[in-house]
């Protein structure tokens, strides 16, 4: 087990969790960024709707950790984990302001499990590579376009933002291509 991953997905299950008690002050109100409070772009992917909200999304960072363990390191899962956060708040602030307000870290989390299953290929892991992106990007799709697989919309007590999952998978695949063609441009430079 990656020991340096499993204190990295705690710290920031901790870190959620503590933030929950504080979740009007960071929920993403467009209405407050607006006026000023800039900060509920990134804070609110790391607080929830209730406690059913941040059991999921937990969750889901703890069977990436058990799922990409040997392939992610603890410095890649934070880089990305924040820049997908930050993308995620970004995306919805700019492209969708029909949204007044939101919270959760789903959108962040289904681009990390491509970059998940990006480092998978990368050690030629196929089934669960191309098995996690094609899921991801499947069930990413259908939500968007044609409604939710599995609509939680009342147990998180709010609507399923799948534009958030939808950026969530842009961002993700733009830091693979970018990684991709950061390592195309250091193989070319050391020949």
């Amino acid at each position: 087990m990656n020991l340096k991953l499993l204190i990295t997905v705690l710290a920031a299950s901790m870190l959620s969790l503590i933030l929950q008690f504080w979740q009007p002050e960071l929920i993403y109100i467009r209405k407050e960024i607006s006026q000023g409070d800039t900060w509920r772009i990134l804070t609110s992917q790391f607080v929830h709707t209730n406690w059913p909200h941040y059991l999921l999304n937990i969750s889901s960072l703890w069977l990436f950790l058990f799922l990409f363990h040997t392939t992610v390191s603890f410095k890649l899962f934070i880089i990305n984990l924040f820049v997908l956060a930050l993308s995620v708040g970004v995306c919805l602030h700019l492209l969708e302001p029909t949204i007044l307000w939101y919270a959760g870290l789903s959108g962040a989390v289904y681009g990390l499990y491509l970059i998940g299953a990006h480092t998978a290929l990368k050690i030629n892991d196929y089934l669960l590579g191309i098995g996690t992106a094609a899921l991801i990007i499947s069930k990413v799709c259908f939500d968007h376009w044609l409604g939710p697989i599995q609509d939680n919309s009342q147990l998180i007590e709010a609507r399923i933002v799948t534009e958030a999952h939808l950026y969530g998978v842009i961002a993700g695949l733009t830091l693979i291509a970018f990684d991709e063609a950061l390592n195309f441009v250091k193989s070319k430079l050391n020949n």
